[in-house]
This record gives C-alpha cells, sequence and structure tokens, in this order.
C-alpha cells in the first residue's frame, strides 16, 4: 500500500498524518510510539514500537555497578571534556 502525505509544521516541529486505513492496518492508536529509520537509499521506514521494545529498566541499566563513583569538581580552565574526536 503507497499513500502519498503532505508534511507540515506544527510549531517548531514538523509532522506527516497517517491515513486511517495505514493506522487501522498497523493497530496504531494517538499516543502510540513508532520506530523511524531513514535507509541508506533516503527511504523513511516507521513501523510501530511494540511495549517490550521500550526503553530499559533503571534496574537493567546499573546491573553490575558497584557504587564506587565518587564525583569531583574540574577547575574552570580544565580541558577535560574538550577533547576533539
Amino acid at each position: 500500500m503507497e499513500v502519498t502525505a503532505k508534511v507540515f509544521a506544527i510549531g517548531n516541529s514538523n509532522a506527516i498524518r497517517i491515513p486511517r486505513l495505514i493506522m487501522k492496518n498497523l493497530s496504531l492508536n494517538a499516543n502510540d510510539y513508532v520506530n523511524m529509520r531513514l535507509t541508506d537509499n533516503n527511504e523513511l521506514i516507521i513501523r510501530k514500537k511494540f511495549k517490550n521494545e521500550g526503553y530499559p529498566s533503571i534496574k537493567e541499566i546499573f546491573k553490575g555497578y558497584s557504587g564506587d563513583y565518587v564525583p569531583e569538581e574540574f577547575a574552570p580552565n580544565d580541558r577535560r571534556g574538550t577533547e576533539m574526536v
């Protein structure tokens, strides 16, 4: 299925209206999340994001963390963080 949609502005952002037929076929509803990917051929692929594809839990993020981090202050002229990559 291929449809044409117009890009329009909403405030400082842009949006594309998704036709009802596509919403229905993808079981998409308002406030659902989608994943977007740009291919090497400049094609935009949009697919429904399922709940189990969510962000990792805080426990997963900090798994293996021992709590040994000690914050330190930097001098105003310290060059750390300004390295060129």
